[in-house]
């Protein structure tokens, strides 16, 4: 069993997770028939999938007989100097073809393209020699217009050897090709202004008839490229840069991120690192990926490698008897999304953890004023309204849109207040099937799954705050008792009323009598397994309820407890029954049960 998920793209269809698939089948059938020269440019940001995409396009180019060129830039541009980069992938492209071809048999040497290929390869090199003696990029464009005749000949002369080893590969009998496709990859990866100079010496040199290109390249990098040429983008020059992308790029593609099929591609590769997402629970992770990282693969896939190592710390550092619910491996989930996309917002509730049961209190101690923004929320619509109906909502919305030293808010967080919240209340939905509320049954549990995950959370959080850690560190230590009668302090200690106490007992020690369940004493519970698997988590008493209430899992096979006892029986999983212990009669028919097991 693996630990990790490795950051790599796929190669073949059979890898495709994302159901990404059908994109490449588009694209290639289009690359089939389009007219040439033809540029496309795979368009998304750092870790959308442009390289897979691109290894699925190449599968499908062999498949068709279509002969291929792959050119990483960024391995060109490594322990190269500035402007050095660009010679090297325009030599790489030929170069790569000409072992791809070898590679299927294509490459005919009876003939003279590979003399072809070599003065072509002599000239980049020229090329290169000139650019580190003069210590200057390559401006092909302005060569070709320059009055120096010896350059514009050469680069002319070039440009049609090129055509020629295209016309030749094609024509050559011996093999099957009809045109070729050059896969350029990781522009984004490469100093902008370098990646802009590949750019332009592709559309001046390699731009020749029964030939593909396929970049990938992200347009806020050629935009950063062409500020040497254009300045900062406004909305004054902002046609200038789109002019020059469109004149490079025929055909751009947008990642489909949006429709990536993301809840298969987590459950895929959590299940390889040792988790199994359990079945009621897919969707709630699969949305706390949605509010935090967004569908970006690669942002995920470390996302669950920082998941999959805390569960590992804690499967090693965690005592036996520590607190544990269903639920623990979402909240770390969620909390750990908080912590990589809302780092300053993660701050905020180390800070007070409890953020249901924050208070204008809270508000004025993070500097938020809660008046404005109650204001501000009542122009909201229903929808947005019912987001900032809660103190600590309210507070959330404050603290993402408030005003930074610029006098600007922070524009990433006022554009995902909403994303934050959902997610928050996404928690609630899961754990208390319904809003955060303090008469809620399940509260203690959510606060155990809280206050574990915050634990393991703060292990990979970022922060100079030392004080901060070392105040949630101590909050967070799990309280745990050697015996019950210490256990029973405890509940004195919170003023629990003696009769409470004893109906707790009750339960407590009709469970213990059991031969078959065993059980620990922590803080807020007494978790109670049977067959090695949860059956009940008997947790305190709360000192403002009368009754006992807990949930108890049915083990296969056996009975139900009687329905007088029984409040639901489809909480959030079917096998479990919410058990609600107010009085003797209730006790007995539930002690009935437990002897059954």
């Amino acid at each position: 069993m693996k630990s990790s998920i490795t950051d790599q793209p796929i190669h073949v269809h059979g890898e495709d997770k994302l159901k990404s698939n059908r994109y490449a089948d588009a694209l290639a059938q289009f690359i089939q028939t389009a007219d040439t020269p033809l540029t496309i440019g795979l368009q998304g940001e750092w870790g959308t999938g442009k390289t897979s995409m691109m290894y699925l396009l190449q599968e499908k180019m062999n498949a068709l007989n279509i002969a291929t060129s792959w050119v990483n830039t960024w391995e060109y541009s490594m322990f190269r100097g500035a402007h050095e980069t660009t010679p090297a992938v325009l030599k790489g492209m030929l170069d790569r073809l000409k072992e791809s071809c070898k590679v299927h048999g294509t490459w005919s040497e009876s003939d003279d393209r590979n003399q072809k290929v070599a003065k072509i390869g002599r000239f980049i090199g020229r090329l290169a020699n000139q650019v580190i003696a003069a210590q200057t990029g390559i401006d092909v464009q302005a060569a070709t217009d320059s009055s120096d005749e010896t350059i514009f000949v050469e680069i002319a002369a070039v440009k049609a050897m090129i055509r020629e080893v295209i016309d030749d590969l094609i024509k050559d009998t011996k093999n099957p090709y009809e045109r070729v496709v050059f896969f350029v990859d990781d522009l984004d990866r490469i100093p902008p202004s370098d990646a802009v100079e590949v750019l332009e010496a592709l559309k001046n040199i390699f731009d020749v008839p029964n030939c593909v290109y396929v970049l990938a390249i992200d347009y806020d990098v050629v935009v950063k490229g062409l500020e040497s040429k254009f300045g900062p983008k406004t909305d004054e020059n902002e046609r200038e840069f789109r002019s020059f992308f469109d004149k490079i790029i025929q055909v751009p593609f947008s990642m489909p991120t949006g429709s990536y099929d993301i809840q298969s591609l987590l459950v895929d590769k959590l299940k390889e690192v040792g988790f199994e997402i359990p079945e009621d629970q897919k969707k709630f992770f699969t949305d706390v990926v949605r509010y935090t990282v967004g569908f970006n693969p690669r942002s995920l896939k470390r996302f669950m490698n920082s998941f999959s190592l805390l569960r590992k710390l804690r499967s090693i550092s965690e005592e036996e008897d520590s607190a544990q619910t269903e639920f623990d491996d979402l909240v770390l989930f969620a909390l750990l999304g908080i912590q990589i996309s809302y780092n300053s917002v993660f701050r905020l509730i180390a800070q007070d953890s409890q953020f249901w049961d924050w208070t204008p209190k809270n508000a004025v101690k993070f500097k938020i004023e809660l008046e404005q923004v109650v204001a501000q929320a009542k122009l909201f619509g229903d929808e947005m309204k019912s987001k900032t109906d809660e103190v600590w909502e309210q507070i959330i919305y404050g603290f993402c849109t408030k005003p930074l030293r610029s006098g600007q808010a922070d524009p990433y967080l006022s554009a995902r207040w909403e994303a934050i919240i959902d997610l928050l209340n996404l928690l609630a939905t899961a754990i208390l099937g319904g809003p955060f509320n303090k008469k809620n049954n399940n509260l203690d549990e959510f606060m155990v799954a809280w206050t574990n995950g915050l634990s393991l959370a703060a292990i990979t959080n970022v922060d100079d705050d030392q004080g901060l850690r070392g105040k949630d560190s101590s909050k967070r230590k799990h309280v745990r008792f050697d015996d019950l009668p210490s256990k029973l302090d405890s509940f004195k200690e919170d003023r629990v009323p003696q009769d409470q106490i004893d109906l707790w007992l009750k339960v407590h020690d009709a469970l213990v009598k059991s031969p078959v369940l065993t059980f620990k004493y922590n803080g807020s519970a007494v978790p109670f397994r049977y067959d090695g698997k949860e059956f009940v988590v008997l947790w305190n008493p709360n000192p403002k309820r009368k009754e006992i209430s807990f949930y108890l899992t049915i083990p296969p096979g056996k009975g139900r407890p009687a329905e007088q006892i029984v409040v639901d029986f489809n909480p959030p999983k079917a096998d479990k029954v919410k058990i609600v212990i107010s009085n003797d009669s209730d006790f007995n028919l539930f002690n009935q049960f437990v002897n059954t097991i």
